[in-house]
């Protein structure tokens, strides 16, 4: 609980975020973003997207069969029931089973909008090709009914524009091919009609371009604001980082210690040791190999004490040459060989400087908290503080342990 965690900042996606401000900024007809964006814009709306379209589809098919019936009951005389309900049960059946076997988000893009155009198709090449397949003379009023069902899906299905370029050519040339089979229908009317299908079906096809273009945009608005939070969160991380440790030896500073003291003595009955350690004579060090030498010094020893602690242990820097480690639910025996195991290995540790090496020693003060004993930062930092004291005032490499005189000598002098 105690150990500090490196988080790793979320980077900003300049790449994307500079696309993104060249498409909003871009005029004209072209839809399809670059790739990369492309790719981070198709995965970010799959789920809306997959939603949307099976409610679509499932309505769509729905009402596609009502005003199907009530077309054939209200308009057409003596219908053909045999046709209408291959006109209307097949389509509807066939699109209700591509949307529960194609329109999942697991579907790659192209299968998913090629599916939507299929149900799109089943309903209205179904109904034109009824039409054409009427025994008696079909008149115009019958190619006429022929068209709604193209427009309808144009209107109200959201066709990306590619799927609905090629479901207004599909349509035009099956309902083409449609007229020509019937040689009651003159070339006058033949064209008549095409042109009225065309005219009705060019605005919806138009319409379809200006929606998916606005959706886009929008997207790309909403996407430049999520970049600039993240890259805001990640700033903000670093700073908070940068707050939490220490720049020299890359350990936590005095401020995660503080925070994590206020933590620990709030429960009265927690238990767990402080130990302060300091590295002996390093004003000499550092006058006598300079400045550099003993930054060194003070990462190779952070390293050392670090190594040889557990996970839910705290180490950080106290100030100065001083290091402090949080050791929650320690008992005295545990704080008092852990104490001695780092005072040995720093003892063992070689410091290369100046081209030999060097051996350094460090003294430690241990304090521990039991029940109502030392239950403010203050007074568990006091007593670690006193311990290290007489540790030093003895003859310095040594560990002392506040309070227990039993323990006063537990480490050796150098």
């Amino acid at each position: 609980m105690l150990q500090n965690a490196d988080a790793s900042p979320a980077p900003l996606s300049s790449g994307l975020e500079s696309m993104a401000k060249t498409e909003l900024e871009r005029a004209g007809f072209r839809l399809r973003f670059p790739a990369p964006l492309e790719v981070r814009y198709e995965r970010d709306i799959a789920a809306e997207r997959v939603k949307d379209l099976r409610f679509i589809v499932l309505w769509g098919a729905t009402l596609y069969f009502i005003l199907g019936v009530l077309l054939n009951l209200t308009v057409i005389p003596q219908p053909d029931w045999h046709n209408v309900a291959i006109q209307l049960v097949g389509p509807t059946v066939v699109a209700l089973a591509i949307r529960f076997l194609w329109l999942r988000v697991g579907m790659s893009s192209a299968v998913r909008e090629t599916a939507l155009m299929a149900c799109g198709l089943l309903c209205t090449v179904s109904a034109i090709l009824v039409v054409a397949a009427k025994p008696e003379p079909a008149t115009l009023r019958d190619f006429l009914l022929a068209i709604p069902p193209t427009a309808f899906v144009l209107v109200f299905v959201r066709l990306r524009f590619r799927q609905a370029i090629a479901f207004f050519l599909v349509n035009t040339a099956v309902y083409a091919l449609a007229l020509s089979s019937r040689p009651e229908i003159g070339a006058s009317d033949e064209v008549f009609l095409i042109g009225f299908m065309g005219t009705l079906l060019m605005p919806a096809l138009l319409g379809s371009h200006t929606f998916e273009r606005a959706a886009r945009r929008v997207y790309l608005h909403g996407l430049l604001d999520r970049l600039r939070n993240e890259s805001l969160t990640a700033r903000n991380s670093a700073l908070a980082d940068l707050s939490y440790t220490d720049s020299l030896t890359g350990i936590p500073n005095r401020r995660q210690l503080d925070e994590a003291l206020a933590l620990f003595v709030t429960d009265p009955e927690s238990k767990g040791a402080l130990l302060l350690v300091d590295i002996d004579m390093f004003k000499a060090f550092n006058d006598r190999y300079g400045h550099l030498a003993g930054d060194a010094c003070l990462r190779q020893v952070a390293q050392c004490l670090l190594q040889r602690l557990q996970r839910r242990d705290l180490l950080t820097r106290f100030g100065g040459e001083e290091f402090a480690v949080l050791m929650p639910d320690a008992q005295l025996e545990e704080a008092a060989e852990t104490a001695e195991r780092l005072r040995e290995a720093v003892q063992r540790e070689p410091f290369s400087v100046q081209g030999s090496l060097v051996n350094v020693t460090i003294s430690i003060g241990v304090a521990v908290r039991q029940g109502h004993d030392l239950n403010t930062p203050d007074a568990l930092i006091g007593a670690a503080d006193t311990a290290l004291y007489a540790a030093k005032h003895a003859g310095r490499n040594r560990v002392r342990v506040a309070g227990e005189p039993a323990l006063q000598a537990v480490g050796t002098a150098a």
